[in-house]
This record gives structure tokens, sequence and C-alpha cells, in this order.
């Protein structure tokens, strides 16, 4: 992102903060792309509950709302409020929480090589992961090795 563009997406994102507080949800991600006219926000939101269109609905309004009353984006712009859907990258740790008992496909960072591993999800606490591995192995991840995890669909 460029520098307007991660002003926008820091500001977005503390204002969604602000709406979401004090709810089950929990904010994933905030993208922005394109320029002046022509801006698409993109806000990823999650919830470790049954999360519908409703809830989105509402979050998009009240989000949207506030954008439009602070003026945050110049010139028109698009409000693109989802959850992050199984194809996405897990971003935080509540959507480790969230996944846990499920398999996921790691890339992650060891003395300066990737490493990529494929194991069930045990466990996930504020700090780390840790993973099952097909050979019966434990494997702890602290969340700042971690490249990249992503749920492993099972087709």
């Amino acid at each position: 992102m460029n520098p307007t563009q991660q002003r926008i997406a820091d500001r977005v994102r503390s204002l969604t903060q602000e709406v979401i507080a004090g709810t089950s949800y929990f904010l994933v991600d905030v993208a922005v792309r394109g320029h002046k006219g022509t801006r698409v926000v993109e806000i990823y939101v999650d919830s470790p509950e049954d999360f519908g269109h409703d809830d989105l609905a509402v979050v998009s309004k009240e989000v949207g709302f506030l954008l439009d009353v602070e003026d945050v984006v110049d010139g028109s712009y698009k409000l693109e409020v989802s959850s992050p859907g199984i194809k996405r990258p897990l971003k935080v740790p509540q959507q480790y929480q969230k996944n846990v008992g499920r398999t996921l496909r790691v890339r992650y960072q060891t003395e300066g090589n990737e490493e990529i591993v494929v194991g069930d999800l045990t466990s996930a606490s504020d700090d780390e992961i840790e993973l099952e591995l097909s050979s019966g192995d434990q494997l702890r991840l602290p969340y700042q090795t971690i490249n990249q995890a992503r749920i492993e669909l099972p087709w």
C-alpha cells in the first residue's frame, strides 16, 4: 500500500475497532486499493460464534457512517465488509483459536530458512500455536515466525 492507502487503512482499522468493541467480533484485516475517486476499502471481520450476513451488514452500516462523517476517504469509494473465508490466510490469534482441530499448511521461518509443514492445529494461545504433525510430533510456533498459514482443505 502507498502512504495514502496506509493512512486510510490505519484510520479504518481504528474506527472498525471502535464499532466492534464489546461484541464477539474481531478485526482480521483492512485493505485499501485504488486511487482517489475509485478506492475500494475492504474490511475482514470474524467471530468465534456463528456469524452471518446480518452481522456483516450492521458492521458495514456503522463503519460506513463513521467513514463518511469523519471524511476518512477523499472522494467516492466502495466499502466491502466480509468474513475472511476459508481460502484466506489466517492473520490474527483469534482466527487460529477458532480453527483449533483443523489441518493447517504453515510456512514459517527458522534460522534463515523457510519451512512448510502440514499438521493438525491442537492449540492456539495469544503467543503461539501447536501443531500435531503426521509423524505424531508436536511443533510449537510463535506467531512472529509464521509467514503464512492456511486451512488445508480435505479435497
